[in-house]
């Protein structure tokens, strides 16, 4: 495996010292809802005053758009759909659910104005949720959340137009730890299984990739990729390589169509084409630390929306956004300081273009 640790390091403290700072705040109180909200226009970080612990190199602009509150904080997901940014707040929850609290679900507009909020889990509904991976499934319009990424997982679906999510019961987990994230390709979701129990060699030999089926309240899982199974270097030269799958984590889909899935602890992200089918292939790209959300920008025009889990939500807004190259998030208990950077498809580094999050995890990209 490459390791590019150090030269990521060296970037981002380079990175730190030189870039420019520009964020927005100007929190107003959002009414009959859990968080307050942050006056932004759609084009995001127009009106502007500074937070002065995030850095951007020229030509980005920061802002908090979503700050945390004491109902609402420690954001995970991001979604945008709809023309509406989903937010993931995990609260302070167990990573296995069996606090039996709750986490909370935020609708929003562009500019970070609360349209709705739902509560997933707690005691109401007999089981904690500390709520990870989050999609919306383009059949039918519901958000697809996830709960429980170490243990004891939960699968709830929200329809917007309703104030009540419904819990899907899943089937026992035969690799002993919870589901991190969801993804819709081609007409199948696919869920991820993380936190496996490892076997003495220190090896999964579980489904780490399974597709889900929903018929009524009950969730249907079919494996599509184990454990220690072999894929291909995704540059040349073309070589065998294991993925561990130690660490399945987030994922989403690339620019040609391939279900990308990070297998987070293992420093690698799989690029699985036809997933579920039986042309599936797998292409693996070392990244030489654990990142967490991968996303492609749409357009070189546009605004990145961050979840940083230690602070709130973030706008980063550009109109130099390359469509080609990837935008990743290095939270806090990667091996480097957090930033959120570009990742190179052909190396495998990672150079930062933000740094001064606290711990970055979820993002997405709206073109403007």
């Amino acid at each position: 495996m490459k390791t590019f640790s150090t030269l990521t390091k060296a970037a981002a403290a380079t990175a730190a010292l030189g870039l420019a700072v520009a964020a927005c705040s100007s929190s107003s109180a959002s009414s009959g809802g859990t968080a307050t909200t942050t006056s932004a226009n759609s084009s995001g970080c127009q009106s502007a005053s500074q937070v002065s612990n995030v850095a951007a190199l020229s030509g980005y602009k920061v802002c908090l758009i979503i700050p945390a509150t004491s109902k609402a904080n420690h954001p995970d997901s991001v979604v945008y759909a709809g023309g509406k940014i989903w937010i993931g707040w995990q609260n302070i929850t167990a990573k296995d659910g069996l606090d039996n609290k709750s986490s909370t679900i935020g609708e929003y507009t562009t500019s970070g104005a609360l349209v709705k909020t739902w509560s997933i889990g707690g005691p109401a509904a007999g089981t904690g949720c500390h709520t990870d991976g989050m999609r919306m499934d383009p059949g039918t319009g519901q958000m697809w959340v996830m709960c429980n990424e170490d243990g004891n997982p939960r699968l709830y679906t929200i329809t917007p137009s309703s104030s009540t999510p419904t819990q899907i019961t899943l089937p026992k987990t035969p690799h002993g730890g919870g589901f991190d994230d969801i993804q819709f390709l081609n007409g199948m979701a696919f869920i991820d299984a993380s936190n496996p129990t490892l076997n003495s060699a220190g090896k999964n030999v579980f489904p780490a990739l399974d597709k889900v089926t929903i018929s009524g309240t009950k969730a249907t899982l079919t494996p599509v990729l184990k454990g220690g199974a072999t894929g291909t270097t995704l540059n040349p030269p073309v070589t065998s390589i294991t993925m561990p799958l130690t660490d399945p984590d987030s994922m989403m889909i690339d620019p040609q169509g391939n279900l990308v899935l990070d297998s987070q602890g293992d420093q690698q992200l799989l690029f699985i084409s036809h997933p579920g089918t039986a042309s599936q292939k797998v292409k693996v790209l070392p990244v030489g630390t654990p990142v967490d959300d991968t996303v492609w920008p749409t357009s070189p025009n546009g605004c990145m929306i961050i979840a940083d889990n230690a602070s709130g939500v973030f706008s980063a807004c550009s109109n130099l956004w390359v469509t080609g190259t990837p935008l990743t998030a290095a939270p806090n208990d990667s091996t480097i300081i957090s930033f959120v950077g570009t990742v190179s498809l052909g190396s495998g580094q990672i150079t930062p273009i933000i740094v001064g999050m606290n711990n970055p995890h979820g993002m997405a990209f709206i073109p403007r």
